[in-house]
């Protein structure tokens, strides 16, 4: 059967049908009604079947007999259908306008003129301002251009899939590089690495001849002591705390141990090493023919050298009188850098780092204008990709795999840092810097040697040779396990550079191994050991001043509550009474405040104890998070101790002992959460039903004053009978002091964490660019901090 077909002539229109012109305009809606419109043509003689549906409304065609073949569909199904149609879609129209979704016109159109059509307000986001100003979609413009140029550099076929994002997202790890500055030593590593390239931060350049020939005359011997009285006085009293602590343990002490060491040593002759002997010969430096760095520098002779070390106690080194202007320190900063990216493992050159991003660990306690001095040498001068912060606390955290609240003790070789990190971020009123390090605790030990007539003759700390003995020294025998405490014989290797050969020496130490790393809490013997005390340098100091607000003039550098309180020697630890702890934990939101808003720095020195300084850290951060204790047990329990100079053998037994025996009684007790918020309520009660807000007589307020000590002090001395009333049974926060995860050197510890942060997603949102950094400045960071900047 031939299929019928339509006469293009023919306009005509059935009688009862209906046109399909009307149709067209009415739309086509397959929602009103889902059968389909079919016409059934009549069966014909020559074949037994006939289609039996059709897919939508057909015009009725004539046979060229002019006979009608197909049979009429009725005027009022037509009509049925044709309204269904009109409601379900009026039913649609009325639907999408109620969510807000409306009709809009094509943009691809062809446009006439210069200028496209303005697209119609879409109207569910017409009372927002989401994604409406720049500071809310700059990170994601930034972020996008940041992947794509990523790609494109390494792969270009990946930057046309945009499909791709785990390819993307490898390549970007493998172009980030983690960057950890210390004041010894420069941690540089791929974000891919297991373990980062530690290489000495210092600098060797080449001396004049003037100041070759005036360089030995004005040499001051390093044993020389500022106050032999007050070092006399506090040696004494490490002494005598060592003692004890024996005792406690039942460790036997041989009587005149100190005796017995000093006449051996005094009897010590050398044995003579030939110079085809000697394994560990260093190849020392002393052609000044040009400047060294890293490894290379820590070699050079100061008589021929002038060793300088840009970065000192988190920041740089401003103070040394080796430089002469800010430009020629931030130089051997860049040298250096420069120098370290050419390690065999990065092989990194100058012109390839445009390829690279950069992520940056500074300190907990950071001096702005050292941070953003910094993002500008890498950003302009060495023209890194970008650049992101995280700090020291949070990124030892991330390395050591903690997500519970920790309190990160970092001892490093300049400094000692202690922090609490909860939920992600650094407790700002926690941070305590200290002015001492595994550095000082060499010196010390150099001293105790000394006076137990170590055999070495002029041993000179300033010299790098001496140094380096003594530091190895302490790192093989210094100990704070006390059964290994007594008389022991070692040995050493003295050589000189210059001299052929060398001298091997037997010597007897006894309790200087445990005695010089307990200075670690009895820092106040630190200050008594320097040689002299160099004047700042102002003139570079003057070229890079500490961080002020544009608009108040007030320095804006990071103030921690607990710092201050560890300069004025007003910590837990140094109130006598309960009852001053309790007054001084009320008091601590206004002192906040009244600190927060002085415009006063922290140029103070910090030589509180460590386990001090732990106490105070933990117990503000307590104070300031919830203004409760409930997260004192998690912080007790989890003391992360990291950093160059913290790898003393049973560091974490003593550590646990000090803070148990300086911790006051009423920040040791676990009820004591309950009995602060009860404190605390009563407080509020007190002031809200007197209204000491609005009492304007110093005498009335004075009165109200003590009536309120009073009320505290008879809830403290009701708290005690309770808690005495268990007879001793009373729990107390447990301490546990964790150590570096397994195979991990816990100097490498923080910057393992920068390696982590380098790998999270999030990092992409925080990344500053040079082009951020040409518009806003410094102030970009306040949106591209993980931290509050």
């Amino acid at each position: 059967m031939t299929s019928p077909s339509k006469d293009p002539k023919s306009d005509d229109v059935p009688m009862g049908g209906v046109d399909e012109e009307e149709l067209d305009q009415e739309g086509d809606f397959s929602t009103a009604d889902p059968t389909p419109l079919s016409m059934t043509p009549a069966p014909s003689a020559g074949n037994s079947t006939a289609p039996s549906s059709a897919s939508k409304v057909k015009k009725p065609e004539h046979h060229p007999q002019g006979k009608q073949q197909m049979t009429k569909v009725p005027m009022h199904l037509l009509e049925k259908r044709r309204l269904g149609r009109l409601k379900a879609a009026e039913q649609y129209a009325q639907k999408m306008k109620t969510v807000g979704i409306e009709r809009r016109d094509n943009s691809i159109i062809h446009q006439n003129g210069l200028f496209r059509a303005l697209s119609l307000i879409n109207q569910k986001n017409y009372s927002s301002d989401y994604l409406k100003r720049d500071d809310q979609i700059f990170a994601m413009r930034e972020r996008k251009s940041l992947r794509n140029a990523t790609s494109s550099q390494n792969n270009p076929d990946i930057a046309a899939e945009d499909d791709d994002q785990d390819s993307a997202d490898e390549e970007s790890e493998t172009n980030t590089i983690v960057i950890h500055p210390g004041s010894r030593s420069l941690k540089i590593g791929f974000a891919t690495d297991v373990l980062p390239q530690s290489i000495p931060s210092c600098v060797a350049i080449p001396r004049t001849k003037s100041k070759q020939a005036s360089n030995g005359s004005s040499k001051i011997p390093n044993d020389f002591v500022a106050d032999h009285e007050s070092y006399a006085e506090t040696k004494e009293y490490i002494q005598h705390d060592f003692k004890e602590r024996m005792r406690y343990y039942k460790r036997k002490i041989m009587p005149n141990s100190h005796e017995a060491v000093v006449n051996f040593n005094s009897r010590v002759q050398p044995e003579k090493i030939p110079e085809h002997n000697d394994l560990h010969r260093v190849d020392w430096i002393q052609e000044p023919a040009k400047t060294f760095y890293g490894e290379e520098a820590t070699h050079c002779l100061p008589s021929q050298f002038t060793v300088r070390y840009p970065f000192w106690k988190g920041r740089f080194n401003v103070e040394s009188p080796d430089y002469r202007s800010i430009e020629e320190l931030l130089s051997d900063v860049s040298e250096l850098l420069k120098f370290a990216l050419l390690h065999p493992k990065l092989s990194i050159k100058t012109a390839q780092i445009p390829n690279y991003k950069v992520v940056v660990v500074v300190p907990d306690l950071y001096d702005k204008a050292y941070v953003e001095s910094f993002i500008r040498l890498l950003l302009v001068d060495l023209k890194f990709q970008a650049v992101a912060l995280i700090q020291e606390s949070l990124a030892s955290c991330y390395g050591a795999g903690i997500g519970d609240s920790t309190c990160v003790v970092d001892i490093g070789a300049t400094t000692t840092k202690v922090a609490c990190v909860d939920e992600g971020l650094v407790v700002d009123n926690s941070v305590i810097s200290l002015d001492y390090g595994g550095d000082d605790v060499t010196r010390l030990f150099a001293k105790f040697l000394l006076e137990s007539k170590f055999p070495y003759d002029g041993l000179d700390l300033e010299s790098p040779h001496d140094f380096l003995l003594i530091e190895n020294l302490k790192q093989k025998y210094a100990t704070f396990q006390d059964a290994d405490v007594t008389i022991q014989l070692y040995n050493f290797i003295k050589r000189i550079p210059g001299k052929p050969g060398a001298e091997k020496f037997e010597f007897k130490v006894f309790d200087e191994v445990m005695t010089a790393p307990m200075g670690l809490f009895f820092p106040q013997i630190f200050p008594e050991l320097k040689a002299f005390k160099t004047n700042n340098n102002e003139y570079v100091s003057n070229q890079l001043p500490r961080s002020k607000d544009l608009f108040t003039q007030k320095e804006n550098n990071i103030k921690s509550i607990s710092q201050l309180s560890c300069q004025k020697e007003t910590t837990y630890c140094d109130l006598a009474k309960d009852l001053d702890v309790l007054q001084k934990l009320l008091n601590l939101p206004s002192e906040i405040e009244e600190y927060t808003a002085a415009n006063v720095a922290n140029s103070d020195s910090n030589f509180t104890a460590l386990d001090k300084a732990i106490i105070e850290s933990i117990t503000n951060a307590c104070a300031t998070l919830d203004n409760s204790f409930s997260k004192a047990t998690n912080f007790y329990s989890n003391i992360l101790v990291v950093g160059g100079s913290s790898k003393f053998p049973s560091l974490d037994f003593i550590l646990t002992d000090r803070i148990n025996i300086w911790r006051p009684r009423l920040l040791s007790v676990t009820t004591l959460p309950t009995f602060f918020d009860k404190v605390t309520k009563q407080v509020k009660e007190f002031e809200q039903v007197n209204k000491l807000g609005d009492i304007k007589d110093q005498e009335e307020l004075t009165t109200q004053k003590k009536k309120l000590a009073k009320t505290v002090k008879m809830e403290l001395q009701t708290y005690w009978e309770d808690v005495d009333a268990l007879g001793g049974n009373e729990s107390v926060f447990p301490i546990n002091v964790l150590p570096a995860p397994r195979e991990m050197d816990p100097a490498l510890l923080t910057w393992k964490g920068g390696s982590v942060f380098a790998r999270l997603k999030l990092i992409e949102e925080l990344y500053v660019t040079s082009g951020d950094w040409d518009v806003l400045g410094s102030r970009i960071l306040q949106y591209k901090c993980i931290f509050d900047y």
